[in-house]
């Protein structure tokens, strides 16, 4: 509901007509009685003597008439100052405004009779210079990464093309130092495909702000998919996905938006899991939201980087070099998804076990 910034201003408008106007009516009443039961006869002969008898008598004859006309000057008058003073004060409002476009700390200032519309536009000027700030790290966080992406492509890529070099250049090698050198670049290659894949991360990241197109999904169906694909690279550390999930489950996404995001989830669960555990995924409904609940075993995350896990480019490995550290866009990409479908989505994680919690807007399907 918006706010109404001007009622307090109002009835302060209101309490200055009426201060005004009874002064003056109690100051022309005082006067009339005062004038016509005490000193009648000496004002009329002081207007006789200063405008003649003629506007003396027309004065005398219409007394009331010219109390009403006064009382009309009176009215206008009150209406006069008031609209002045009211804009002299949407004048001081206009004037602070500009402030409000200023990058620096300086406060809006207005009457107390605009309290809220003050501390509003405080709040709005903080937030704007608060996303101001973020959007510019952001952007140079960005360009940080796809320096970083750059730079250590060449490393892996000048790798595979030497071996590449010297297993066509050297026909009769030794077929153990073959095979080795075929692993080699085959390490190599596979290092210089994930580093293009966090290139692709990155271009996804403009991507998720596309409209979305919201279906009826089978969610079961959907995370039996995912499980599959993910078994080449879960089967590695002996992991396995387990799902808790009814047949008749249906939430109202877009499907290849929730898969990105489940996919993000998965890929953080299988990197910061324990060898020979089990990456739970279950689902259930409250009366607001389908909660799509996702439980991996690994190290305990600290409370400080579960704060800003959803952030951008952040990574919980510090290294860039991590073998596990991706483009740390992964969980804030499945955010704002998340959110692009006026949903929520919640971290945690206490004694070796980290929970993901997607809630999905519940719908009639």
């Amino acid at each position: 509901m918006n706010k109404d910034y001007t009622r307090k201003f109002q009835k302060e408008i209101v309490k200055i007509h009426i201060m005004i106007t009874a002064s003056c009516f109690v100051f022309i009443l005082l006067f009339y009685f005062f004038m016509d039961y005490f000193y009648n006869g000496a004002f009329i002969n002081s207007l006789q003597e200063f405008f003649g008898w003629d506007f003396a008598h027309f004065a005398l004859k219409n007394q009331k008439t010219i109390i009403f006309m006064i009382i009309i000057f009176v009215v206008l008058l009150n209406s006069l100052i008031v609209e002045i003073y009211a804009i002299q004060k949407i004048s001081r409002v206009f004037s602070q405004i500009k402030i409000l476009f200023q990058k620096d700390q300086q406060r809006i200032v207005l009457d107390d009779s605009l309290y809220e519309l003050e501390n509003d536009l405080n709040e709005l000027k903080r937030q704007s210079i608060e996303n101001e700030k973020k959007a510019i790290d952001e952007v140079q966080h960005k360009v940080d990464m796809i320096a970083y992406l750059a730079h250590d492509i060449k490393t892996p890529l000048a790798s595979v093309i030497g071996y590449l070099c010297l297993l066509d250049e050297t026909p009769h090698l030794p077929e153990d130092l073959r095979h080795q050198y075929t692993h080699i670049t085959l390490e190599k290659a596979y290092r210089l495909e994930k580093l293009i894949n966090e290139f692709f991360d990155i271009a996804k990241l403009n991507q998720t702000y596309s409209p979305i197109h919201k279906e009826k999904v089978h969610l079961l169906y959907l995370l039996e998919q995912m499980k599959e694909e993910f078994y080449p690279l879960t089967s590695q550390k002996n992991q396995t996905i387990e799902l808790d999930v009814s047949e008749d489950f249906f939430i109202y996404a877009d499907a290849q938006k929730i898969a990105r995001v489940f996919n993000n989830i998965l890929k953080n669960a299988f990197h910061y899991s324990y060898d020979n555990s089990v990456i739970s995924i279950r689902a259930y409904q409250d009366e607001t939201y389908d909660h799509i609940v996702f439980q991996n075993h690994g190290d305990t995350i600290p409370p400080d980087k579960i704060q800003n896990i959803f952030k951008q480019f952040y990574r919980l490995d510090e290294s860039r070099n991590s073998q596990t550290g991706g483009s740390g866009l992964g969980l804030s990409i499945a955010k704002m998804i998340v959110e692009q479908h006026h949903g929520l989505i919640k971290a945690t994680s206490e004694n070796q076990q980290t929970t993901f919690d997607v809630m999905l807007p519940r719908h009639e399907l």
